[in-house]
């Protein structure tokens, strides 16, 4: 294959040759490098570089702009459904509580089950509330599982002070998963008289956190229950699911 040049081929002559040497003497082609084909290859890749990148421009300019877009409509949705409730909460009254579930109980002493140390209470009347919660002869059934706040007041009083009284205040799990009750919760002091005193008091309060089942019964035990004060400010016992 014959090399193909760019250019017009070079002869070689001069005076000093003789005729015989110029008559064998053959056209001899000049190889010049060809910088306009170099220069023409880096102006073709210099324009693919180029449109890449507008390319690649016009691809992140479209895909913020959907992004926005997005972005948009998800604000305007917000800012409808707050404009619902809004109008919700004026028809309902402000007291009303939100949709949203929410378990929590809040009980009063009532009184003590028959020959036994459980306490009864008030899950109606007075402050006594329950949401997500029911209440079963003494005891906070759980009907959602999770952690709970658990909490108990117990007031003691008595008329005559001796020093042999045992003031025990118990809080109870009883569940499916254990054949006995769990106790959750303790205390235990004895009584202290003051001196010259007939009549004393004693208060007992505890809370905690809990990780409780569903179905789980929640309750609370005493020492003695004749010296328990039933007062709903003084006697109570609720739970919060967290």
């Amino acid at each position: 294959m014959e090399p193909d040049f760019r250019y017009p081929q070079v002869y070689t002559v001069g005076s000093n040759l003789n005729s015989d040497y110029c008559s064998t003497v053959s056209a001899l082609p000049v190889m010049v490098p060809t910088m306009k084909k170099r220069t023409t290859d880096w102006h073709k890749a210099c324009t693919v570089v180029i449109l890449i990148l507008a390319l690649l421009i016009l691809t992140g300019m479209a895909f913020g702009s959907f992004h926005l877009f997005q972005l948009h409509q998800k604000l305007n949705k917000l800012k409808q459904d707050q404009d619902s409730e809004g109008q919700q909460e004026k028809i309902i009254g402000s007291a009303e509580i939100s949709k949203s579930t929410e378990v929590v109980a809040h009980v009063t002493g009532m009184n003590v089950i028959r020959n036994s140390n459980t306490l009864v209470w008030d899950a109606e009347k007075g402050l006594a509330l329950t949401k997500g919660v029911s209440y079963n002869a003494g005891a906070l059934v759980i009907n959602e599982a999770g952690n709970y706040l658990i909490y108990s007041k117990v007031f003691f009083r008595g008329q005559e002070c001796t020093s042999d009284i045992s003031l025990e205040h118990t809080v109870f799990k009883r569940t499916k998963l254990y054949p006995k009750d769990i106790q959750l919760m303790v205390n235990s002091n004895g009584n202290s008289c003051p001196e010259n005193r007939a009549q004393w008091t004693r208060s007992s309060f505890q809370a905690g956190i809990f990780n409780l089942k569903q179905n789980d019964h929640i309750y609370v035990n005493v020492s003695d229950p004749k010296f328990v004060s039933f007062d709903q400010f003084n006697t109570y016992f609720g739970l919060h699911k967290i």
